[in-house]
């Protein structure tokens, strides 16, 4: 039993500005918001070296709510009503016995004591705490485990992108190919390349009509690795072109179909086998070529979940892939 708990004095060590002067309702994009922290002069010279590192993590105090300073014990996580109920302190509300809150938010510039940063979610005015550099991997945990009721919502946040993607750009009919042999190569030859040089070697396969399997293998590495030069790193990937085709031959006979109609957990398997396919290309291959449902997942995919918070558990490939599957 606790009888007699401590009290605390805080000062702040500097403030908000912004353009947002009242929080906002639900739903509000702070993600655009840019912010200047203006930190008490006599601190300036403890804010040397941030800039060094791209994210820091703030903490504020919430004065708009300290005003009012009531808060119940249990609540709708996210203010959803159809969640249940849980414990205030198993949320994330911002109203609590002491409104503080804590973001990481990206570091654009220093400027003797101000600091211009972006995402903070505290409103003009707000009276900063600390500054503290974001350090990946001390400031993140692997393996955490959250209740069903964030799952749910890291799901939504996923759908609501992919929404907003299918709105902003519609179908994009992808992958560019004409049969899923070419869907091969070509995720063979994007690896470290821009699609579009992508496509000029393929053309060059074409127009040698070396675009098939027995066609690669009768080419010499050399000979392969002159027709796809404009996709970059052509001499390895002649080599895994090559890997295929042998592979194909004499596993499959050549038989693509015969090689997609293995479940998709054993066509990976096979796939990874072969020289120069990795997760990232084999999946492509499971998905575009062989038409079954698979996460691809690339360098974008990671941008956008690592930008917007939803970093799985690891920073392993399934890892990731898990997060969508």
């Amino acid at each position: 039993m606790v009888n007699e708990l401590p009290s605390m004095t805080l000062k702040a060590i500097g403030i908000v500005r912004n353009e947002v002067k009242q929080p906002p309702g639900g739903g509000y994009d702070w993600e655009k918001v840019i912010s200047d922290i203006v930190v008490d002069s006599s601190l300036t010279e403890a804010l040397d070296n941030l800039d060094e590192f791209s994210h820091i993590i703030v903490l504020y105090w919430m004065h708009q709510l300290a005003a009012h300073h009531k808060f119940p014990t249990k609540v709708h996580p996210m203010g959803k009503q159809e969640l249940s109920l849980v414990g205030l302190f198993a949320s994330r509300s911002p109203h609590r016995p002491n409104p503080l809150g804590k973001t990481t938010v990206r570091l654009l510039q220093r400027q003797g004591n101000i600091l211009t940063v972006k995402g903070l979610d505290a409103t003009d005015g707000t009276p900063v705490i600390d500054i503290k550099p974001y350090i990946p991997g001390y400031d993140s945990v692997t393996k955490a485990k959250v209740p069903r009721w964030v799952i749910r919502t890291l799901g939504q946040a996923l759908q609501n992108i992919y929404h907003q993607l299918m709105t902003c750009y519609g179908p994009q009919h992808w992958w560019p190919a004409q049969e899923p042999l070419e869907v091969i190569v070509g995720a063979i030859l994007t690896q470290s390349a821009a699609w579009g040089n992508v496509e000029k070697a393929i053309t060059n396969l074409k127009a040698a009509r070396a675009l098939s399997p027995k066609a690669l293998r009768q080419l010499s590495l050399s000979e392969v690795a002159t027709l796809i030069h404009p996709c970059g790193y052509y001499n390895a990937k002649a080599l895994k072109l090559k890997s295929f085709a042998h592979w194909l031959g004499e596993y499959y006979n050549d038989n693509l179909g015969k090689l997609f109609a293995n479940n998709a957990d054993y066509l990976r398997q096979q796939l990874l086998s072969i020289h120069g396919i990795g997760q990232e290309t084999a999946d492509s291959i499971i998905l575009y070529a062989a038409d079954k449902p698979v996460f691809v997942i690339d360098a974008y995919t990671r941008r956008i979940i690592d930008h917007i918070g939803l970093v799985p558990r690891s920073n392993s490939y399934s890892a990731y892939q898990s997060l969508f599957m």
